[in-house]
């Protein structure tokens, strides 16, 4: 996920469970190097914690940075337990049987004009009293809340994190006339929650905020708590800091104590990251803010999302956890009924440099139960573009059982969320694509950088463009805005450098002719 501007490949000791294959015929190596051997150590080496990175993942003339910043992070550990292979025979190895180049995967056709139609309207938030930032716009997350889903809302809102300039905000629809609500200002928020902790029926919000722009180890984390001051700001409340980035907080009463608890990710960066459970012990009534104890459930770091859910029916809330870093993996953590969990691997990548970017919930083949819609994108890890870039949708089987599919590739993707966009009576899948101007020799100018993954028939996706070259989207949100009865679509821009004209958010209006 965009986090690492945020996220750094670390292939610190690593699971045996894919060692590296070699084929010597196809790949001739230098005779004086022993590639079996060589191949036995790093295996020993890097599969002493997650998977072992293959040769495949990047092209040649990558491959030394990488390794050296492997023997960097192993020195940063601490750790000597590791019989440590010679740096130079592991770049020979990877250099010998790594690709000259990554071919990039092809384009793809615009969407027929008889099919979806869009109105893209572009939205600048910082007009008016507040003044346009220097920086370029950096807003990690929108989040659609639903006044018909929730009594807490008299009016739906899309609420937005800007994690640089520092501000959450709120954006409102009457038809198709877009407006902005409060504000806050937030050190560096990278997501939200809707909650109501101090239970008196009116919608607050959970800050998620990171503490750094750029990726560090730190304690400057904090789960903030946004409440409504006037019809203009919120009154902004800390409830637990020196944590490092935090990227996603949920509520639940874990322990059916019948209080709300949270579930915070804690993605750090090197040293730090942890899943934390937040027990809420009381609630102050002088101050209004409620005390939590604090519980370690997982202590891997590149924690993304925490989305929770009572997977298996049996009335007791449980959460699942997408781990990026070198851990590459969706975890699902099953509540015993008591707020302790029961760690189930749902999937786990074959690379550490898999990239993964964040996790949605949803029913995505309507058979009454809740599947994985789960992407990885990231090119902060290596600023390669890979083809294994994908929106995968992890199939819930029943019984504990999982089965992983590619959905459709797209360079970069970093959100995939679904919806019926057609209404046809099955649901489909929008991404979007985050890619850094940092690229060498690589123009992403012809890149899609929005796709539809249109559903044709049970379990068929056929990719359409919906916008190329704008490859600037960490987020994407489907849902009515002008309640016309089809689905719109709102992303937000991350941008390297200031772009003229400027633009925060894009609305774009489906355009949908609706059968009578």
């Amino acid at each position: 996920m965009l986090l690492g501007i945020c996220l750094i490949i670390s292939f610190v000791g690593c699971s045996d469970d894919d060692p590296i294959e070699i084929n010597v015929e196809q790949n001739p190596a230098p005779k004086q190097l022993d590639m079996e051997r060589v191949a036995a150590e790093i295996n020993h080496f890097c599969g002493d914690c997650h998977a072992t990175p293959p040769p495949s993942a990047i092209p040649k003339n990558g491959w030394f940075a990488e390794i050296q910043l492997m023997f960097e992070m192993y020195e940063e550990s601490g750790r000597n337990d590791l019989q440590v292979p010679q740096k130079g025979e592991v770049v020979e190895y990877y250099r010998t049987l790594a690709p000259d180049k990554i071919e990039l995967p092809p384009t793809l056709p615009r969407v027929s004009n008889d099919t979806l139609k869009f109105t893209q309207v572009k939205e600048v938030i910082w007009e008016g009293e507040n003044s346009i930032p220097a920086s370029p716009p950096a807003i990690a997350n929108l989040t659609w809340y639903d006044a018909s889903q929730t009594d807490l809302l008299e009016q739906s809102v899309l609420l937005g994190c800007e994690m640089q300039a520092g501000h959450v905000f709120e954006v409102k629809f009457d038809g198709q006339k877009i407006s902005y609500g409060r504000r806050a200002a937030v050190a560096n928020p990278s997501h939200s929650t809707l909650a109501d902790l101090d239970q008196d029926g009116t919608a607050d919000y959970l800050i998620a905020d990171l503490g750094s722009f750029l990726p560090e180890d730190h304690n400057k984390g904090k789960v903030v708590w946004l409440r409504p001051a006037d019809d203009h700001t919120f009154s902004v409340d800390v409830l637990l800091d020196n944590l490092g980035r935090v990227t996603d907080i949920q509520t639940g009463d874990f322990n059916e104590d019948g209080q709300v608890d949270l579930i915070v990710a804690e993605f750090g960066w090197r040293t730090t990251g942890n899943v934390w459970l937040l027990t809420q012990t009381e609630f102050d009534d002088a101050n209004g803010v409620p005390s939590f104890t604090k519980q370690r459930i997982d202590d891997r770091h590149g924690v993304i999302h925490v989305p929770t859910v009572d997977i298996n029916r049996d009335g007791h809330l449980d959460f699942v956890s997408v781990i990026s870093q070198e851990h590459e993996a969706v975890e699902l953590f099953v509540n015993r009924g008591d707020g302790t969990f029961r760690r189930q691997n749902v999937f786990a990548a074959s690379s550490p440099a898999w990239g993964s970017t964040g996790i949605d919930l949803t029913d995505l083949d309507n058979d009454g139960d809740t599947d994985i819609l789960y992407t990885n994108g990231d090119i902060f890890d290596t600023f390669y573009i890979v083809p294994y870039h994908s929106a995968h949708w992890i199939e819930n089987q029943g019984d504990g059982q999982w089965e992983p599919k590619v959905l459709g590739n797209l360079p970069g993707i970093h959100r995939a969320v679904a919806g019926d966009m057609d209404l046809d009576g099955d649901q489909d899948v929008i991404c979007c694509s985050l890619i850094s101007d940092r690229l060498e020799s690589i123009s992403s100018d012809s890149f899609d950088s929005i796709i539809w993954l249109e559903q044709t028939e049970p379990g068929t996706f056929v990719p359409h463009s919906l916008e190329k070259g704008n490859c600037n989207h960490p987020t994407i949100v489907v849902a009515d805005f002008d309640q016309d009865g089809d689905l719109d679509i709102a992303t937000a821009q991350f941008e390297d450098a200031p772009s003229q004209p400027r633009q925060d958010i894009s609305i774009w209006w489906n355009n949908l002719i609706i059968p009578e």
